[in-house]
């Protein structure tokens, strides 16, 4: 990257896009709605294991999977063969709110995204990956 004004123009763009993503009348963020996924996707993962995937400290998943709990949308449990270790799946509720989330979100992507040719969408999605592989 050449100078940083081309940095600061990357970031601002990345920022308007999530905005664009964001559903305004929902409580949850886009964290909220990875948490949801993340858990729907991998079936019962285990705290830290959400931890990791976003990237964020236990104490903060745990804030974050607290709410989501207190709300109905996942349910923890004790794993049978170690109490010490919790799980985290999705109740029926969430399952619901899950599917109608990825539904909204769709429609968005199709909106914010509509604007690509089906090869630039391709070449988009080949550059974020590179991106997010090389920041691992």
């Amino acid at each position: 990257m050449k100078t940083s004004s081309d940095r600061v123009k990357i970031i601002s763009l990345l920022f308007n896009i999530g905005r664009r993503m964001r559903d305004e009348k929902s409580k949850y963020s886009m964290l909220h709605f990875q948490t949801l996924r993340y858990v729907q996707e991998e079936g019962r993962p285990l705290m830290h294991g959400v931890a990791a995937f976003l990237r964020v400290t236990p104490p903060a998943a745990t804030l974050l999977i607290d709410g989501l709990a207190k709300d109905g949308l996942l349910i923890r449990s004790l794993d049978k063969k170690d109490r010490r270790t919790v799980r985290v799946s999705l109740t029926p509720r969430g399952k619901k709110f899950i599917g109608q989330c990825i539904l909204k979100k769709m429609s968005k992507l199709k909106k914010t995204f509509g604007v690509l040719t089906p090869k630039e969408r391709s070449a988009l999605v080949a550059l974020l990956e590179k991106v997010s592989k090389q920041n691992r």
